[in-house]
C-alpha cells in the first residue's frame, strides 16, 4: 500500500520513508515516557523530512513537549 501524507503544499510520498505516523507517536510515547506520564499526543506534522510530535505530558505539573524524529532513520533529532 502506498500512503500519502498531506502538508500545505500537497500530498507528501511516505512509502520512502521508514518511519510513518504511528511509529512516530509510538517513539515519542516510548521516550518520553522516560522522564514523564503522558496525558495525549496532541499533533503529529511532518516538515522537511521529520516527524514532529507534540504530546502533553504530567511529571509535577502539566506541560506540552514536542519531539523531532527523522523520517528515514527514526532517530530524535530534538526535543524540547
Amino acid at each position: 500500500m502506498i500512503l500519502y501524507y498531506y502538508m500545505g503544499m500537497g500530498l507528501v510520498h511516505t512509502a520512502s520513508y521508514k518511519i510513518d505516523r504511528k511509529k512516530a507517536e509510538d517513539i515519542t510515547i516510548r521516550f518520553l515516557q522516560q522522564h514523564y506520564n503522558i496525558l495525549s499526543v496532541k499533533k503529529i506534522s511532518f516538515e522537511n523530512n521529520v516527524w514532529v510530535v507534540r504530546a502533553d505530558v504530567s511529571s509535577f505539573g502539566e506541560a506540552t513537549k514536542e519531539v523531532s524524529i527523522n523520517a528515514k532513520t527514526g532517530k530524535i533529532i530534538g526535543w524540547h
